[in-house]
Formats: C-alpha cells, structure tokens, sequence
C-alpha cells in the first residue's frame, strides 16, 4: 500500500528520537558538569554529515540503531593527571549522573509519552461478545454473539480487561450477568469453568474461562490530564514489574528466547503497524520501547550504561579504579555477547514476519 514506506520511515524516525533523546541526556548533563563534549553522534557506520558548533562536532550516521557521545578524558591518560574538564577527573558520583542521565530521559520520555496517550484517548475493547464457545459455561446460560455484558454480580463492565479481570478469579462460582441484548436487558447466570493455563511469563495458573471471545467492538478513552498522572504512574511500575518478570521467566527457561525477544527489525515492524492505526497507538508503542531501553542500558555489561555504573561502584568499593586491561577484556566480551543476541533475535524477527519464506518463493 501507498502508506507502508511512510510508515517504515515513520518507524526509523521514532527509533532514531528514542536514540537522539537517550544520547542527549548524556551530553546536557555532562556539559552542566564542566566536562568537555567531543563529538555527539546519531546512528553507526559511515558518516553522512557533519558539522561543529560550540566546540562539539555533530555527526550524522548511515545506520540510525545506535548514538554515542564522546567525552574528554573518558579513557586514561599516560601522560599525567586528567585536566579538569576531562571525564576522569570528576568525582564518580558526577560520572553516575552522567551516565544514568541516558536511561533517565528515555523513561520520563516513555512517561511523558504514555500521559499523552491518555489525555489523547486510547482504544479499549467493549465487552461485547464476538464467539461463543460451546460446551462452555457461556453456552450453557444461553449468551449468544453480539451480547454486551454490562455488569457481573451487580459490578458494572465498561471494558474486556475489566470483564476478563472478575470471570478469571471465579473459577466455579456462579456469576450474576447483565447482558444488552439488543437493547433489551436480560439476566444470566454463569459458573466459569476452571482452568489451568501458561501466562505469558510461563507460569501454570489456574483461572475461570465462560468460553468467549471479543467481537473486537472498541471505544476511545480519555483521562483528565490530572487524573492520568496517577494512572500513568500505575501503568509504569507495572510494565517495569513485567519486564521484570519477563526477564526471569527467560532466564529460568520458562519462556523461550524466540517468543520472548524482538530485535531493531521487528521493533521496526511493530511500529510501522501502528503508525497505520494512527498517533495514540503509535506513542503508546513508543513510550513500551522508550522504557525497555532504558532498562536494556542499565543492564551490567560493560558496553552500556549499567555496565559503567558498575565499575563506578567496584571503584567506589575499592578506593581505584578498574584497571583499563580488565576493562577492555570485560568491553571484549560483552561486545561478542551483544553481537551474538542481536544476530539471534534478528533472525528470529525474520523467521517471524516470514521474510525468508518470501525470499525462497522469489528464489524459485
């Protein structure tokens, strides 16, 4: 279609403000501490513009996935003590602020993001019935395709989270439920069945299921700019508890690494979808992204930011700093780690949108 390119260079342009928005909270906060800024570059590989400007050379690069500020004296000097512009004569405490200014700004631009979302208004499923499943408690009572349900045991349902949220925690209880069927109100009686299932951090849990499924029937919400502090609040230290989990879960072997890790290329993706269902949906993806790299950056490899918070600390702890030697081993390692997962995961993006079975249908 006409809007796939447009939604493709959409998808770089968001990546690439994600990048330029983490990169210059490493560079304002580094210039507010006195230390001289070299270059600030957007993006890796060749470059394909340049220019200076307060002394600091801004550069432009073929490959939009990636920034990087280079300070004064980030590595050490052979020929004497560091000059006090220099990153290395700062107090570690400045050099943390330095360094967790990228993180930093990538969460409160996710937050900033996610607030706009709901003063702009977000999408919600209805919970109006779409399928009925039979031999299930929904069939049995008599709902049929096109109910809205409306309330449960006297509790109002404005949205299918809501609806979802009560039937899983009455497995076997018997529910009072308020249809709109037609624009006529009928009364049913529903005892979800229960069920064990694999969340998605693949954990076994038992919950109730009615047997239904959404009609896909939707309706925007708006929360007051005020109100959607709190609620936007909320919904960060949740996603940070499930990325959390996530992670866990990934690491005890619980979920796998092909279903649970995305890549540049199917961040791509996923963003190109959502430029097509316009801006909420687009900045909701956004602020989600905005928030995992930031955590991603606060991970201890050596490479990225956590990893320079934790020699900071081991520094701290010792009274010196770590040896350049140990740091270039650890940077080695970390950058084969780095490299290997990034090839994992790009070829799971590509086994997931398909790309190789289109390559071997145009081969033949």
């Amino acid at each position: 279609s006409e809007l796939e390119p447009m939604s493709w260079l959409i998808s770089l342009g968001v990546l690439s403000v994600l990048i330029l928005v983490h990169e210059a909270g490493h560079f304002i906060v580094a210039r507010r501490l006195g230390v001289r800024v070299l270059q600030f570059a957007i993006g890796f590989g060749p470059i394909l513009a340049r220019w200076q400007r307060g002394g600091v050379e801004y550069c432009l690069c073929l490959l939009p996935l990636g920034g990087y500020v280079k300070m004064a004296g980030e590595e050490e000097r052979r020929d004497g003590a560091p000059l006090p512009d220099e990153f290395s004569s700062k107090p570690a405490w400045a050099r943390a602020l330095i360094i967790a200014a990228g993180p930093f700004v990538n969460a409160l631009v996710s937050t900033l993001a996610l607030w706009l979302v709901l003063v702009i208004g977000y999408p919600e499923l209805l919970p109006s019935v779409g399928r009925v499943v039979e031999e299930m408690p929904a069939a049995a009572a008599g709902m049929q395709t096109g109910d809205r349900i409306t309330a449960i045991d006297g509790e109002p349902v404005a949205t299918w989270e809501d609806l979802t949220r009560v039937v899983h925690r009455a497995a076997d209880r018997p529910l009072a439920v308020a249809v709109d069927r037609g624009g006529a109100p009928v009364q049913l009686t529903v005892t979800p069945k229960r069920q064990e299932i694999t969340d998605p951090f693949g954990r076994r849990t038992t919950v109730g299921l009615m047997g239904i499924s959404p009609s896909g029937a939707f309706m925007t919400y708006r929360v007051g700019p005020v109100s959607a502090l709190g609620k936007t609040l909320a919904k960060q230290v949740e996603f940070v508890q499930h990325t959390g989990l996530s992670l866990w879960s990934l690491v005890t072997g619980h979920v796998s690494m092909k279903d649970s890790l995305t890549g540049p290329i199917g961040i791509a993706h996923m963003i190109s979808e959502q430029a097509r269902m316009g801006i909420s949906p687009l900045l909701y993806l956004a602020s989600l992204f905005s928030m995992s790299l930031a955590i991603f950056n606060l991970f201890p490899l050596p490479l990225l930011d956590g990893g320079h918070l934790l020699f900071l600390a081991i520094e701290r702890l010792r009274g010196r700093p770590v040896s350049v030697r140990v740091q270039e081993k650890a940077t080695q390692v970390s950058l084969a780690c780095l490299l290997l997962l990034a090839a994992v995961v790009s070829v799971n993006d590509l086994e997931r949108l398909k790309v190789f079975d289109k390559l071997q249908q145009w081969w033949r």
